[in-house]
């Protein structure tokens, strides 16, 4: 059997429990859509998707979405545009 290895994150409740309902509907449990997740970063070399803000915040600079989120969503896309721009090189 292979070896295997804990990933721990901090997420809320009821987006865990919105997601759950999700993967059972998709026959999947949070460690297989992990699994995939990682699988699908390890092989673009990043995330398997575009990230960027919603128009609403580009086009006008309001942020009506919550001001944490906006925050992380900024810093996620720093993050992987310095990861595209490492692995271009």
């Amino acid at each position: 059997m292979n070896k295997t290895s804990t990933v721990r994150a901090v997420i809320s409740p009821q987006k865990k429990e919105n997601v759950a309902k999700i993967l059972k509907k998709m026959g999947l449990n949070h460690s297989e859509a992990i699994n995939i997740f990682y699988s699908l970063i390890e092989e673009y070399k990043g995330f398997p998707f575009e990230l960027k803000l919603p128009e609403n915040v580009i086009h006008t600079g309001e942020e009506s979405m919550d001001p944490e989120l906006i925050t992380h969503l900024k810093a996620s896309i720093r993050k992987n545009r310095k990861l595209g721009e490492l692995l271009a090189q």
